[in-house]
């Protein structure tokens, strides 16, 4: 899915007055959040103008947030979060190596305190260290689409395995290791993969990494393109050429492994992981709501928001409707989405960008597509596989999905599980929120990658 995680840090209005040069420089540390849980926030300084400052909270994935309105008095600051309610306040101690700060909001005050410096990440401890098995780096090109995939082909020595896996990435840029926040999920699954015998591709999504072509147009469908060009090298390499093919596909990934096994006889297994199976505008307004709530939003404006972006996408998909005219109702609702998490509900080149990137190439497509169409047409063994902490998309509605389509089918050899206590990155933990991927020290549960091994192995 486009990537939704929700920051704390969104938008930062400060005005800035003289303060003391020992404030300037880099900051970082952990703010607590309580239940154990803690965020790292980064404070550049680079100056003494407004221009010169902004906040980086790195494992959200937000960065460069730029500040425009504060008070400094002396050594000490207040910087007001005016859109939510809240305001960061500091001062050095008296070397000024440290900054003790804290972080109120809605009346709740969480501690902070800064380290001068960057911000240096934990490594990732499921990170492969040592590759016994054969890594080579391959480029397919495909000249229907004009796109050149770049990506590393993982097999056990000699080519002795009878079945490859490839590895198709969740919405947004990602490169081959589907890296975000830190974290290298397809690294780490494809070296679980190929150590267990499975030959494994994975790829930059084209127009990222070292992959070409037209990201800025492309929908689901064209990325589907993408990965059956794959399937297409495969089937033309000597090598790999007798070994069946399986598309194992994450998030929006989930929806591309399906669309190419129901149109391509030389897929022959696919694998879902957190793949939506419900209509893109049902799974988007729960995944608002589901969001919002794990992030600390109350459950009353958490449903109202969820509601109104229904609304929404039900204007985008009214056929009766002019573009003109669905773009003016729909901005009228994105005001009043605005103004349940915002006391400036009214910037209209804000409510503008909004409604633009409802009517971009992928979400127009995505709003306007159900997997059920493509999902209901796959004969080939299906397992489909769902976090229930996911609150990107929700676990029991998308497997009852995959349920729906499988019978309609007529398949009889999937299988669907619920994999308790697992996120939508397949991360155990306690929160499901986006705000935590990048602090969980795991990357990929290993008993949820067992259980995709295990039934790859025992296919036929």
């Amino acid at each position: 899915m486009k990537s939704l995680i929700s920051t704390i840090f969104l938008t930062i209005f400060a005005s800035i007055s003289l303060f003391s040069q020992c404030l300037i420089g880099t900051w970082n540390g952990n703010l607590d959040v309580g239940n154990g849980m803690t965020l790292a926030i980064v404070l550049n300084i680079n100056g003494l103008t407004v221009d010169s400052i902004t906040i980086d909270s790195p494992e959200q994935a937000a960065f460069g947030i730029k500040v425009d309105r504060a008070e400094f008095s002396g050594d000490s600051f207040t910087i007001e979060i005016s859109n939510l309610g809240a305001k960061l306040e500091g001062e050095p101690n008296t070397t000024c190596d440290t900054l003790n700060c804290s972080f109120t909001q809605r009346g709740h005050t969480f501690p902070l305190k800064m380290a001068r410096g960057a911000y240096k990440p934990k490594p990732k401890k499921q990170e492969p260290k040592d590759f016994p098995y054969i890594v080579e780096e391959i480029e397919i090109f495909n000249p229907e689409t004009n796109v050149k995939l770049s990506g590393t082909l993982t097999a056990p020595y000699d080519y002795k395995c009878d079945k490859i896996a490839i590895l198709v990435s969740g919405s947004g840029l990602q490169n081959r290791d589907e890296e975000i926040l830190g974290h290298k999920p397809f690294l780490v699954l494809s070296d679980y993969l190929t150590r267990n015998g499975i030959a494994v591709i994975r790829y930059d999504d084209r127009g990222f990494g070292k992959s070409t072509g037209d990201v800025e147009n492309a929908t689901t469908y064209d990325l589907s393109l993408d990965a059956e060009s794959v399937v297409k090298f495969i089937r033309n390499d000597k090598r790999l050429k007798n070994m069946k093919i399986g598309i194992i596909g994450h998030s929006e990934g989930g929806i591309i492994a399906p669309m190419v096994a129901a149109r391509n006889n030389d897929v022959d297994f696919v694998v879902m992981l957190a793949g939506p199976a419900i209509e893109m505008s049902d799974l988007m307004a729960r995944q608002n709501y589901d969001v919002m709530k794990s992030s600390g939003q109350s459950d009353e404006i958490a449903k109202q928001y969820s509601k109104y972006a229904l609304d929404a996408y039900k204007i985008v998909k009214n056929k009766k409707l002019s573009i003109d005219e669905k773009k003016t109702k729909v901005s009228v609702i994105i005001k009043k989405m605005n103004s349940l998490v915002s006391e400036d509900s009214s910037d209209e080149n804000a409510i503008m960008e909004s409604v633009e990137i409802l009517f971009s190439p992928w979400m127009y497509y995505s709003l306007n597509s159900n997997p059920q169409d493509e999902l209901c047409k796959v004969k080939v063994p299906l397992l489909a596989l769902n976090g229930d902490k996911d609150v990107q998309v929700y676990s029991k509605d998308n497997l009852a999905g995959v349920e729906k389509a499988m019978k309609k089918a007529k398949n009889h050899n999937y299988k669907t599980m619920e994999l308790k206590g697992l996120n939508h990155l397949f991360q155990k933990c306690i929160f499901g929120s986006p705000n935590f991927y990048g602090k969980n020290e795991e990357t990929f549960n290993e008993d949820a990658m067992r259980v995709i091994a295990e039934w790859i192995i025992a296919l036929p």
